[in-house]
């Protein structure tokens, strides 16, 4: 397919070049921008300004519901949406060259990998893992800081609550085991750091589970996009209308139920698998601070308890953990009553806090 092709397959209408003054500011602001937010990758101002101000930029009517900017690898462009002012551009310009500095091609000149994303033949795998990856280091290149949003019924705190909310949630979760430097370096450098980590912590099989769950959800969104459009039509019968309305609330309860699937598969396969290998005191300690302040990436809703009961499940296995290690070791003596474990209490507090829940929900 050639380009003119793919534009017009995205609704994508070119308007005019931007001039060579605005390419070369937008490329200096994201070099000088990503440098700032990533000293330590490897990467110069020069290099990056050089590669970034080479990269053709247009102005474009784009359709309602597609990202304010699109890059194209084929011919090393970006298109804007029409009426963006210079301030814009800089904005919407980081994600995209991002994109750019991803790309890397075979002998023959195709693409075989764009981050996270990886191309074999006809084989995609990983493209809207990539995509909420680059959002997400474009967020922190921004400057951007987390906040509280609601989407699809799902209450969740994200850095780029309108760009990929959701998504930046999820992979934000998957940094949280990995470590978010572990997935800047291979969202910038295009190598297999990050995905190795994680399969070490989780298993291939749960990395590929939820990267494919990125991609449903992804595609589900874009499916609500296109139907939100027709809606927009003035020519729709009200029963036609009623009939969209529907089919998209039934692709948001399906949005809702795969990231709660993906989010409890992440929580139950990593912290399960850490938990094998804690040995010291200090290791319980450092656990149930890691699992008590995950609690701030965990998205919720209405009457959904998972997480809780998950924590207080744990909290339990670890004071069990804590009265073997104290039975280990050979200068304790019980000549004195032991105190109640710190395990022990939090379990205790938490089943209050869930049995008053509880308490007042029936009242209701």
């Amino acid at each position: 397919m050639n380009i003119e092709s793919a534009l017009k397959k995205d609704g994508i209408t070119v308007i005019a070049p931007l001039d060579s003054e605005s390419v070369n500011e937008i490329a200096k602001s994201v070099s000088e921008s990503l440098l700032l937010a990533f000293p330590n990758f490897g990467f110069t101002f020069e290099s990056l300004y050089k590669r970034f101000s080479s990269i053709k930029m247009y102005m474009a009517d784009i359709p309602h519901g597609l990202s304010e900017a699109s890059y194209f690898y084929k011919n090393n462009s970006i298109y804007f949406r029409d009426g963006m002012g210079l301030a814009d551009l800089k904005k919407f310009a980081v994600h995209e060259c991002i994109h750019n500095l991803q790309e890397v091609t075979d002998e023959k000149g195709n693409l075989s990998r764009l981050g996270l994303c990886t191309f074999k033949g006809s084989k995609v795998f990983g493209m809207a893992l990539n995509e909420a990856a680059v959002q997400l280091a474009s967020s922190n290149i921004l400057g951007s800081t987390f906040e509280n949003v609601t989407y699809y019924g799902i209450n969740f705190s994200t850095i780029s609550p309108n760009c990929y909310p959701l998504l930046c949630n999820l992979i934000s979760q998957m940094a949280y085991a990995t470590g978010e430097e572990v997935l800047f370096d291979s969202v910038l450098n295009s190598s297999d750091y990050f995905r190795n980590k994680f399969v070490a912590l989780c298993g291939e099989n749960v990395y590929n589970q939820i990267a494919n769950s990125f991609d449903k959800i992804l595609e589900l969104e874009e499916k609500i996009i296109i139907l939100q459009n027709k809606l927009q039509s003035i020519d729709l019968s009200s029963s036609r209308a009623d009939s969209i309305s529907n089919k998209i609330k039934e692709l948001k309860a399906n949005i809702k139920n795969t990231y709660f699937s993906t989010q409890e598969l992440f929580i139950t396969t990593y912290f399960s698998t850490i938990f094998k290998s804690l040995i010291t005191s200090s290791d319980l300690d450092r656990f149930r601070k890691k699992l008590y302040n995950f609690q701030e990436l965990a998205g919720n809703t209405d009457n959904y308890y998972f997480f809780n009961n998950f924590y207080i499940a744990m909290m339990e296995k670890l004071d069990k953990r804590f009265d073997m290690l104290a039975e280990l070791d050979s200068h304790s003596t019980y000549l004195i009553p032991r105190k109640e474990s710190t395990f022990s209490k939090i379990i205790k507090y938490i089943q209050k806090l869930l049995l008053k829940r509880e308490f007042e929900i029936d009242k209701k």
